[in-house]
């Protein structure tokens, strides 16, 4: 596969509009140890806007009132670079279907052949994962996702074929519920540390994140 910011390049695809209920409030604007005032939904946002070459185009899906002050320095000098793009879903309150679509969508536009799907709320998903994902995504597979003992789980590349699939999803479906369907084709790269898969999406895992998280700087 070409990696560039032509026909060939696959798009980030950085689902944060969802509505926190479980957590009781915005979570991407929580507070994470760290310089500059970092935030939850920003951890894993500059994981993959250090990947310029692999990553040429980042997506971010938000809510239509999101005061978007949790995003990074990197990426508000990426938006005004045109590399980042922030995609508002008026429907979000629908469910994750309706953020993911919009963000298949503006890939789409940009003329993508994969969309790597990440959620903003999993801040232990590494640059050398995504990496790997976007390599493992090439001719003859539709998609590449990460496997948690061999269930494919997000960070997850989409390919093309499977778009119009995403857009028939709805409520709380997402991209997951793809990988079971018959006719697809894909890799699942085994991913050893079970924290890459850590949703933080109540304020219990909030706090262990945040302890977590505090020891590896």
């Amino acid at each position: 596969m070409v990696v560039s910011g032509g026909p060939e390049a696959v798009a980030a695809v950085y689902l944060a509009a969802g509505s926190s209920r479980r957590m009781g409030t915005a979570k991407q604007a929580l507070p994470m140890p760290g310089d500059g005032g970092l935030r939850l939904g920003a951890v894993a946002l500059r994981e993959a806007l250090a990947l310029r070459a692999e990553l040429p185009h980042v997506i971010v899906v938000v809510r239509a009132a999101d005061p978007l002050d949790w995003l990074p320095a990197e990426a508000q000098a990426e938006v005004a670079a045109g590399r980042c793009r922030l995609v508002v879903c008026p429907d979000a309150e629908r469910g994750m279907a309706h953020s993911l679509r919009a963000g298949v969508a503006a890939a789409a536009e940009l003329g993508a052949v994969g969309a790597l799907v990440m959620l903003a709320d999993q801040p232990f998903v590494s640059r050398a994962l995504l990496r790997r994902l976007v390599e493992a995504f090439g001719e003859g597979v539709d998609f590449a996702a990460s496997g948690d003992s061999g269930v494919p789980k997000p960070p997850l590349v989409l390919g093309r074929a499977m778009w119009p699939a995403v857009a028939e999803l709805a409520g709380d479906e997402g991209a997951r519920s793809l990988l079971r369907r018959p006719g697809y084709s894909g890799r699942v790269l085994n991913v050893a540390d079970p924290l890459t898969f850590m949703d933080v999406d109540t304020p219990e895992l909030y706090e262990a994140a945040v302890g977590i998280f505090g020891g590896m700087q």
